[in-house]
């Protein structure tokens, strides 16, 4: 029987283009800041290495992981990219997000699992006026791991002490927001955004 909800945050809970380009443009600029060059350099490098990740991991791969792959410190990471913007914004209330989680809540716990940092998801929760609504919010900052390392689901399911076969997982990415979890035997379900997730509670 399913106890805890959790929730990737990016791409899941909201879809914007905008901010999915402002994380594009801090990841350029701290590595060019990190490597001393252009951030015009820096965007080669990060792009070229994208490409490399995803042909030999066959998923694209998110501007968080691939910094860690030319051993940016993620501190460093989340450092600039709080100060180089607020996703509030760019974001507004979903009202009906905000009801779905409130039906949710009445039969499950809720949590956020994100790679994102404590500051920037506390923002984006504010933003989609959705914040308050959950159990527990999971970041980079709560066990220092990053998805799709099955430990985050791990850690993230005993803090809320339940079983894997006792947790849903619902995000846009298959390989680093689910299947780690469901090699970990917990429920999947994927989407392609907040709309996919309107229809989650008569799913369940």
């Amino acid at each position: 029987m399913i106890k805890v909800v959790f929730f990737d945050l990016d791409g899941t809970l909201y879809e914007s283009e905008v901010i999915r380009k402002k994380f594009a443009e801090a990841a350029y600029t701290t590595l060019a800041e990190l490597k001393n060059i252009s951030v015009a350099d820096a965007q080669i490098l990060i792009e070229t290495r994208r490409d490399e990740l995803q042909k030999k991991q066959g998923f694209p791969a998110p501007y968080t992981l691939t910094l860690v792959s030319y051993g940016l410190p993620i501190e460093m990471w989340h450092k600039h990219n709080i100060t180089f913007f607020d996703p509030r914004d760019y974001l507004k209330k979903d009202p009906m997000l905000k009801k779905v989680m409130q039906r949710l809540k009445t039969n499950y716990k809720l949590a956020i699992l994100t790679n994102n940092n404590d500051t920037q998801s506390e923002r984006i929760l504010k933003a989609l006026g959705v914040e308050g609504l959950f159990d527990r919010v999971f970041t980079y900052n709560t066990f220092k791991i990053l998805k799709p390392d099955p430990e985050f689901f791990k850690q993230a399911a005993r803090a809320l002490d339940v079983k894997p076969n006792e947790c849903l997982v619902v995000g846009d990415r298959y390989h680093v927001d689910l299947d780690p979890a469901k090699q970990l035997g917990m429920s999947i379900y994927e989407v392609n955004g907040p709309e996919d997730i309107y229809h989650l509670p008569d799913s369940l």
